[in-house]
């Protein structure tokens, strides 16, 4: 899952390793859909292996593909019609033939119109917007999602300067890509709340809260751990990883045996407790 800056071959994998796992499953998805050389080059993903969420397939998602009522369709999406949808046809033969009678044609020569009864408009979920849609405001006003933004960041993924006594399960930079049990993980993140509130009640605090320099130090470790790793290589142009600004906010980059060492209990040196 990490780059080797070393490796030659840049331009289709990050490392040795890497490489011989990209020629094996290029290899099986190739051999499953032999017979159309047109839909290999349209599954075969053109970037680094392991760089987005892999889809655990027996077989039968290629097979499905390559069903005669079926037809995979990777041309951009323009708009959508009342009978349809219209692509951009990079071809330039746009077909007009399913137009039908009193509708608008086709703006170009570049569009094709797909004809449908039905359409599943499954365009994914909001990754990076963490308790969304609730409505969070912790200290001096601090609205959570104003200062979150496209960059949601936590200290371990627990924590949030400016929010005192709120804690995160699942927060941002917790997700595991790269192995692992979320399981695992939300105990270690549990263990450590539960040690904070234990000090918040026994130290007969009002309240605690992260400080926000140690939150930023942990947040620039993060990023720097990130681009090291391979969701962060250049070949992966989009990703549900990435925010609007192409950087990752949602991925832990660490050893499960880290985070579990970091989060066995909290440092209170690292937090505000007010009296």
């Amino acid at each position: 899952m990490r780059i080797d800056p070393d490796y030659p071959h840049q331009d289709r994998a990050i490392s040795e390793i890497n490489d011989a796992a990209r020629e094996f499953f290029t290899q099986w998805m190739v051999e499953q859909v032999a017979d159309d050389p047109a839909l290999a080059e349209k599954v075969v993903p053109d970037y680094v292996c392991l760089g987005k969420r892999t889809l655990q397939d027996n077989g039968s998602w290629l097979a499905a593909l390559m069903r005669p009522n079926v037809d995979l369709v990777t041309d951009p999406i323009l708009r959508i019609e009342p009978t349809g949808i219209v692509t951009e046809n990079p071809h330039g033969s746009g077909d007009e033939s399913a137009q039908p009678a009193g509708e608008s044609a086709l703006e170009s020569e570049r569009e094709s119109l797909a004809e449908f009864d039905l359409i599943i408009y499954a365009s994914g979920f909001h990754a990076n917007k963490y308790l969304w849609p609730m409505e969070i405001t912790g200290r001096d006003g601090a609205v959570l999602s104003e200062q979150w933004g496209d960059e949601p960041t936590a200290y371990l993924g627990i924590t949030v300067p400016n929010f005192p006594n709120m804690f995160c399960l699942y927060g941002p930079g917790t997700n595991l890509a790269h192995g692992g049990s979320l399981i695992f993980h939300s105990e270690c993140q549990i263990r450590y709340v539960m040690g904070a509130l234990d000090a918040l009640i026994s130290g007969e605090y009002r309240s605690i809260e992260c400080r926000s320099d140690v939150c930023e130090e942990y947040t620039q470790r993060t990023q720097a751990e990130l681009r090291t790793m391979v969701w962060s290589h250049p070949s992966i142009s989009h990703s549900w990883f990435r925010n609007p600004s192409g950087d990752i906010f949602i991925l832990s980059p660490w050893r499960l045996v880290d985070y579990w060492n970091w989060t066995k209990e909290p440092n209170l040196s690292e937090f505000l407790l007010q009296p």
